[in-house]
């Protein structure tokens, strides 16, 4: 195995350039390339130390896979690569009237349960805060494109909003399955 490199950033191990919007065939290929590369069977007669080289590197490659196949991990990983620490990230404020639709969608999602058919709901208001996700996905590549760390920020802080919520949203839609 040749030595790897983990001083290169992720978009650098995929040989993806630095964008928001990435190649998602060519991500998946190039993972699926360095996971033959890496697996535990090809090292097996080597030294403890390649060994050892090779799980911290596929270790690395799976990280990097993760952080730039969801969008709002890219987002985030993006930032971080522009200097911008976590810390600085959620500090970014948004405004008022994102925070009152996010307290209607709570609202709306605790009263799931006293509906006649959440179903239906449910799924209307899946598609709502998908497509909300999305222009805020928008949102932040456009804002990143131009250098504007504090609205790409301030977009990534809506997507981690509305992420949670989609996220409790598919909670009870799994548990109305389950009923």
């Amino acid at each position: 195995m040749s030595s790897p490199d983990f001083t290169q950033n992720y978009f650098q191990l995929f040989d993806l350039p630095v964008q928001f919007s990435i190649d998602r065939t060519a991500l998946g290929d190039r993972y699926r390339q360095l996971q033959r590369e890496l697996h535990p069977d090809r090292f097996a007669s080597a030294a403890d130390h390649e060994q050892r080289m090779a799980v911290q590197y596929s270790a690395f490659v799976n990280q990097a896979y993760a952080a730039l196949r969801a969008p709002l991990a890219r987002a985030l990983y993006l930032l971080e690569l522009a200097g911008m620490t976590q810390q600085e990230i959620s500090r970014q404020q948004v405004d008022g009237g994102f925070l009152i639709e996010q307290m209607e969608l709570r609202e709306k999602l605790e009263s799931m349960h006293d509906l006649v058919d959440p179903d239906t709901v449910l799924d209307h208001l899946v598609t709502e805060i998908s497509g909300d996700i999305k222009i805020h996905q928008a949102e932040f590549e456009a804002a990143y494109n131009q250098s504007d760390l504090t609205a790409a920020a301030s977009a990534c802080v809506k997507m981690q909003y509305l992420e949670k919520i989609l996220q409790e949203a598919e909670q009870i839609e799994s548990e109305l399955m389950d009923n």
